[in-house]
């Protein structure tokens, strides 16, 4: 008896065509990409005052969004704080244009559970320089991670709907710059700002492990450098933060400019932070500890249990 020939299984993500994937990774960067082009409007725009204050105001704003938001409270925890003010947080981190909290925040968990190995999406020590700086967006498919490691935001409606919806912050942000200053805002204000903000985040992720010093030895690459730790606000004392990820302090020294812990700080006078974490003196001091302390990063939805007397 024979059978009729059993039908080709539908394409699936492993099996599209190189040209399909690199063209869904393109179009999901588009909004990244155009503000990157459009500085290329700069010279035909008048560089008044309104545009200094412009770039000043915008870079707090979308750098706050990221190291205080994604990085410190959504990524590791480092305090917490109201509902509104989580939206608050998130929704200036989707202005930067890195994409949803959501995504942001599990490639970061990956970056540290896996630091400078090659599952680390973007170790310049393992792939390089340029693709630990950007070349990772685009040499894969990210557009679906596995969102278990982030089950502890995906229970907020409002940020999973924020994470799918990432560009709708970034566009009110650009129209309410033009709004206000014209093409100077939009130029300025929204689009050379938010160019700004994501070189020098991701200028932690490549020269933040390549250039530096090293206080303590965490086991990979991760490194105090400080023209970017006073550019990425506190970010990049890197080497301090890979020691404990959980805090939210990475200055731990007096000269270590941290402005993202200071904003922390002032948040909690207001209210809106509390439980702010802090590094064991010893660590300020400079002193090393036997082992790094574990974050605050939760364990997996449906991970296994640690053994009875497991590490």
């Amino acid at each position: 008896m024979q059978t009729a020939p059993a039908a080709p299984l539908a394409p699936t993500a492993h099996t599209r065509p190189t040209w399909y994937r690199a063209t869904r990774v393109a179009l999901s960067l588009s909004p990244l990409i155009l503000v990157h082009l459009s500085l290329a409007a700069i010279p035909f725009v008048e560089f008044t005052i309104w545009s200094v204050v412009a770039v000043l105001v915008g870079t707090r704003i979308y750098g706050l969004g990221i190291t205080a938001g994604f990085h410190r409270y959504f990524s590791h925890r480092s305090f917490k704080t109201t509902r509104w003010f989580q939206f608050l947080l998130a929704a200036a981190g989707c202005a930067a244009l890195q994409k949803g909290p959501l995504w942001w925040v599990v490639h970061h968990r990956l970056h540290h559970k896996h630091s400078d190995t090659p599952n680390d999406p973007h170790s310049p020590v393992v792939g390089g320089f340029l693709h630990g700086h950007m070349g990772w967006l685009f040499t894969q498919d990210l557009m679906h991670p596995d969102e278990r490691s982030v089950h502890d935001l995906t229970k907020y409606r409002e940020l999973v709907w924020l994470d799918r919806l990432w560009m709708i912050p970034g566009l009110l942000m650009a129209g309410a710059c033009y709004a206000v200053l014209g093409l100077n805002g939009l130029i300025y204000g929204y689009c050379l700002s938010v160019v700004l903000v994501f070189q020098v985040t991701f200028a932690v992720n490549s020269i933040g492990h390549l250039f530096g010093k090293q206080r303590f030895d965490t086991g990979e690459g991760s490194r105090n450098n400080a023209v970017l730790g006073y550019l990425a606000m506190g970010d990049g004392w890197h080497n301090n933060h890979h020691r404990a990820p959980y805090s939210a302090r990475h200055g731990f020294a007096w000269y270590e400019l941290d402005m993202t812990y200071q904003f922390i700080k002032l948040l909690g006078l207001f209210r809106l932070a509390w439980d702010i974490k802090e590094p064991p003196a010893e660590l300020r001091a400079g002193r090393v500890a036997q082992q790094p302390e574990p974050d605050a990063i939760p364990e997996p939805a449906g991970a296994p249990a640690p053994l009875p007397g497991g590490s």
